[in-house]
């Protein structure tokens, strides 16, 4: 409910004070109390802190942060009660809690559309006089006509649009077809071209062995005719021998034997030509033979190449077949772990423990919380002590769905008794501890109690609690596994530049469900974190809100944020 409905007090003389703001001198509209116990309403008070602080825009949104939803049901149940005036139908003794759905729904001078809205009529007015319209209004009268037109149409949509998602897949079938030919294409190239080295090859060592028998051969050959030419000469010498008389009266016999002489000399050349040929055979077939073999030898080593990569493709492919069974397996064996660890868990919280006597105030104000609640123990001097019993009463017994504990004296004890007391959490949303001493020894407590079987807890604030980069880290390490956690509220601790690039690191690579981080007034984060932080933003999607004001970014850090930011849709930086 705002103040601009249109409505206007019955005997608003007579309200009681107690039920007006001290801004506009009216009754409460969505009452906030602010720091010092003051209530107004909260339009009036944020427009009064707007024109108040102008110039300090932090002071300003700190302020406006701090205020806190009045929840005193009494008091909301009086301004409930107040009997209004409809300014529009003049109605009286309406309760205020009834004029949101008497304005839109039941006042009788609220303006509607024409029934016939949905076929375009443009009629527009009281709600009172659209019977009267809808008996003249032509898009009424045709309804059965348009309506049956307008189905057409939208069944002649679908239609399209079924044809245009067909052809759409059509496409993509003959995309992939087309991608599948080309493969099967330069595959089938591929092993065309290994076949035709091959068939050169094997086509090549036959040719060679073809040269290597006639090459043979023809040594064979030539081996036998030096013989026969030794022969040859040894009969040509015996003629000669047989004929070797007198020359003198023998002139015929003299050319004669000048030409035999001649011819033996011819003879004996082309004996030792044929002997310096002979001779040469054996190398040359040496080498021809060494060719063979080694193209042989190079043939049988492509083959066995082929073959050892053949056998670790399929070597590779058992390995990594076996290491998934072996990642599903380890997987198998840590959620047993961490179940085994949630019951142990449970036990001890079930377990009876030796609780010293409590302040009898504080028993007393836990037992008069209802049971599934929200519990606001803010400012109460409560200490590690009373912890035992806020876990026993609040947690486990009234099992509260919000509890808020900030501005007490929780150190890291009473934080780690706490975190005992999450193991058996079932209920509990939201947790509040700020402005208390938990410091990074309780953080690890409290990380490590989100990290095991967490499936409620989604809001955790720790703000002005001494936590350091250690601290950080702790709770970097629980965000890469808890998977419910939407807010974390780290402000006005300790953290600096290392703690912030694990909290990066975790969010950026792990974690899918944290959706505001606040991490304002950590005066040591500077500069040297900006890259991670913009690479956070780059890599994760969950994330909707950053606080970063009041640390010690410069401008220039600043905008190269801001840049970044602003690229994402429905993001909030505060900086």
């Amino acid at each position: 409910m705002t103040s601009e409905l249109n409505f206007e007090y019955r005997n608003e003389d007579s309200i009681d004070r107690l039920l007006k703001c001290r801004i506009c001198s009216k009754p409460f509209i969505d009452p906030v109390i602010t720091r010092d116990g003051s209530r107004f309403c909260r339009k009036c008070i944020t427009e009064k802190a707007s024109v108040n602080d102008s110039k300090h825009l932090e002071r300003q949104s700190s302020f406006i942060e701090d205020l806190v939803p009045v929840e005193e049901k009494i008091l909301l149940d009086m301004l409930d009660s107040l009997h209004v005036k409809c300014k529009q139908c003049q109605q009286t003794n309406i309760r205020r809690v009834h004029l949101e759905d008497h304005i839109p729904n039941k006042c009788p001078k609220r303006i509607v559309l024409c029934k016939a809205s949905d076929l375009k009529c443009p009629w527009s007015g009281p709600y009172e006089e659209r019977n009267n319209h809808l008996k003249q209004c032509t898009f009424q009268l045709l309804r059965p006509i348009l309506t049956e037109a307008l189905q057409s149409h939208k069944q002649l949509e679908q239609y399209k649009n079924s044809y245009d998602e067909q052809r759409h897949e059509i496409e993509q079938l003959k995309t992939k077809i087309k991608i599948y030919e080309d493969r099967t294409e330069k595959l089938q190239k591929g092993h065309t071209i290994v076949l035709e080295l091959l068939t050169q090859q094997t086509r090549r060592c036959a040719s060679l062995e073809k040269d290597i028998q006639q090459i043979q051969e023809q040594s064979h050959k030539q081996n036998i005719q030096p013989i026969e030419l030794i022969k040859e000469i040894e009969q040509l010498k015996e003629q000669y021998h047989q004929i070797n008389i007198p020359s003198n009266g023998f002139q015929t016999e003299f050319d004669r034997l000048n030409q035999l002489e001649q011819s033996i000399d011819d003879l004996a050349k082309k004996f030792q030509q044929l002997n310096e040929q002979y001779q040469k055979q054996p190398y040359e077939n040496q080498q021809s033979l060494n060719e063979s073999q080694q193209l042989k030898e190079q043939f049988n080593q492509q083959m066995i190449q082929l073959n050892q990569c053949q056998l670790e493709i399929n070597q590779l492919q058992k390995e990594n077949k076996s290491r998934k069974t072996e990642i599903t397996q380890v997987e198998q064996k840590c959620s047993q772990h961490d179940i085994e660890i949630h019951l142990l868990a449970r036990k001890k919280c079930a377990l009876p423990t030796n609780v010293t006597p409590y302040d009898g105030k504080i028993e007393q104000l836990i037992e008069s919380f209802a049971s599934d609640s929200e519990i606001y123990l803010d400012g109460q001097q409560l200490n590690d002590r009373d912890m035992e019993l806020v876990c026993k009463k609040l947690i486990i017994d009234k099992r509260c769905s919000k509890l808020r504990l900030e501005y007490n004296d929780i150190s890291a004890n009473g934080a780690t008794i706490l975190a005992d007391g999450l193991y058996g959490n079932t209920t509990l949303a939201e947790l509040q501890l700020s402005h208390n001493r938990i410091s990074d020894m309780g953080t690890h407590a409290l990380a490590q109690a989100l990290t095991i079987n967490n499936v409620t807890l989604d809001w955790l604030e720790l703000h002005s609690n001494s936590i350091t980069d250690e601290g950080a880290e702790y709770l970097a390490d629980m965000l890469k596994r808890n998977k419910t956690i939407i807010l974390l509220g780290l402000g006005s601790n300790r953290i600096g530049n290392r703690g912030v690039r694990l909290l990066a690191s975790a969010i950026a690579g792990y974690n899918e469900t944290l959706q505001w981080l606040h991490l304002a007034s950590n005066k040591l984060i500077t500069d040297a974190c900006v890259n991670d932080l913009i690479e956070m933003l780059k890599q994760n999607h969950s994330l909707n809100a950053l606080w970063l004001n009041d640390c010690s970014l410069s401008k220039d850090a600043a905008d190269k944020l801001r840049q970044v930011a602003n690229s994402k849709i429905n993001f909030t930086l505060e900086i």
